[in-house]
Formats: C-alpha cells, sequence, structure tokens
C-alpha cells in the first residue's frame, strides 16, 4: 500500500514526544489530515511463573490518582532491543528475569499515535531484582489468567495494552 503525503508542518518535538499535523490522499483524491504523535515503543510482558500463573502489577498511577491493573511494561528508551527492554522492565517491575522470553506480537494504538506495543511471553522466571524507578509504587501479584483479566477489566482505568495482550492470549489457548 503507498500513502501519498501531500505536507506535514511540524509542531512540537521534546521529551521523546514528536506532533505534527500531517496530509495524506484519500483513494478519490480528497486530503485528510490529522494531528499525528510519535513517542517511543513499549513493551509488555505476560510472565507466568511455575504454577502456571501470571504476574500482574497493582501499580498507582499518580496521574490518574488510582491504583490500576496491568502488565509489567515500559517503553523503549534505553535500550534498541526489543527484547533486553522486555527483561529490563521484567527485573525492575517484578523482581524476576526470564530464562525463556520470547517475542509474541505487536499492537498499535490508532493511526494518528505512531508507537507500538510489542509483547513478550516469559516462562522460567528467577528472582533477580533491579531497584523499582523512584517515581513508581508496584504491587506484584501472583494471579491466574482469569482472574488477571477480570482485575484488568475492571479497573478504575482500564489498560488498553494490558487489556488486548491478556485477551488475546486467553483466545490462542
Amino acid at each position: 500500500m503507498v500513502v501519498t503525503i501531500l505536507r506535514m508542518t511540524d509542531l512540537y518535538e521534546g521529551h521523546g514526544w514528536k506532533l505534527w499535523i500531517e496530509e495524506a490522499v484519500l483513494p478519490d483524491g480528497r486530503p485528510s489530515s490529522m494531528v499525528r504523535a510519535r513517542r517511543p515503543d513499549s513493551v509488555h510482558i505476560l510472565a507466568f511463573t511455575d504454577k502456571q500463573k501470571i504476574l500482574m502489577l497493582r501499580e498507582y498511577r499518580a496521574f490518574y490518582g488510582q491504583w490500576i491493573w496491568m502488565l509489567p511494561s515500559g517503553r523503549v528508551d534505553k535500550e534498541t532491543d526489543l527484547l533486553q527492554t522486555a527483561q529490563r522492565e521484567l527485573q525492575e517491575e517484578t523482581g524476576y528475569i526470564s530464562d525463556d522470553i520470547r517475542f509474541w506480537c505487536t499492537s498499535s494504538h490508532t493511526e494518528s499515535v505512531v508507537m507500538s506495543n510489542h509483547f513478550f511471553i516469559a516462562k522460567k522466571l528467577r528472582q533477580s531484582r533491579l531497584p523499582q524507578d523512584e517515581d513508581e509504587l508496584i504491587e506484584v501479584h501472583d494471579l491466574s489468567l482469569d482472574e488477571a483479566i477480570e482485575k484488568v477489566l475492571h479497573s478504575p482505568v482500564i489498560p488498553t495494552p494490558s487489556a488486548f495482550g491478556l485477551l488475546r492470549y486467553a483466545q490462542n489457548i
């Protein structure tokens, strides 16, 4: 598929974000415009314990003013390798590393936000703590897949990547 871009106008760039207005052509020749944003990609890890339970985070999100349930996740901004990012985020947020971590799939939010969510499946976990980021307040819980889905879907704010990853995994097993 070829996309014809008519014009791009930069609006802002900083803190890992870039915003611009972009015009593209519809199949009938008319222009379509939207504000688009680019930010670093994210990784999300479905980490399974030996008991076939999944590690879930209950994290306080200051800008929501709420505790939410989510998968271990983080931005791809310290490493260029997605697998290294996934392993680091798993270790920072849960205190575990995986001896069997594999890329699983990628999703995107919308065409207006240019970033991808990369999902990994992690098994054969072993404890290996790294300090959590200073601006995070995280509890780690070991839940069944059904419990994890229930917690995420009933969070006050539903983290879309976590819901997608858990529901897609449940559909494929």
